[in-house]
């Protein structure tokens, strides 16, 4: 009965699918979405993490960028960006977020852990750190729709700012790329 009962979860598992939009789109009413973007510099092993909280009228509430050191690959940089910003929404007490990252890759590791039995030690990382958040939900965007993210984190690697940071509303120098994303009021 165990048996059956586990099979039929990941029937269930394998018909869910990770979402992949093609522009960026707005949470449910009463969510926030939340979306990570990462650069890496392997050369200097290090990369640039930023998130961008937006609320159902695509608003920015608020955004963050930092710095990662020893790191050596763009999976490892998605993951500890990934771990980051879900520290930052449960010390910001967000709930109700759901959690958008251009990664195909730690969205599956999250909805069919036994899939993916190589990432074990990031599942646990990871599922331990949404635990502590209300409501979530992990989906794969692509950065295409939300290019301030990615920009933000390009800005540590590029621009060499490597100083943390936690501030509401857009960076000033993106403001125009933000409203540029957010949907158009329905009629």
């Amino acid at each position: 009965m165990a048996q059956k009962h586990e099979k039929e979860v990941e029937e269930k598992e394998r018909m869910m699918e990770v979402i992949h939009e093609r522009r960026w789109m707005p949470p449910n009413r009463g969510w926030l979405k939340c979306n990570i973007g990462v650069d890496v510099d392997k050369a200097n092993q290090r990369s640039g993490g930023s998130w961008v909280l937006r609320n159902e009228w695509g608003k920015v509430i608020m955004h963050s960028r930092r710095a990662f050191s020893n790191v050596v690959s763009l999976d490892e940089a998605k993951f500890q960006g990934l771990l980051w910003t879900i520290e930052c929404l449960r010390a910001h007490h967000v709930s109700r977020v759901i959690i958008a990252i251009d990664d195909a890759t730690f969205p599956n590791v999250i909805l069919r852990p036994k899939a993916w039995p190589s990432f074990t030690c990031q599942y646990v990382g990871i599922i331990g750190r949404l635990r502590e958040l209300e409501w979530w939900r992990v989906i794969r965007e692509d950065i295409s729709t939300n290019r301030g993210v990615f920009f933000i984190a390009q800005s540590v690697i590029k621009g060499s700012y490597s100083h943390f940071y936690v501030a509401a509303g857009a960076p000033h120098w993106l403001e125009e790329t933000f409203q540029n994303e957010e949907p158009l009021p329905s009629s």
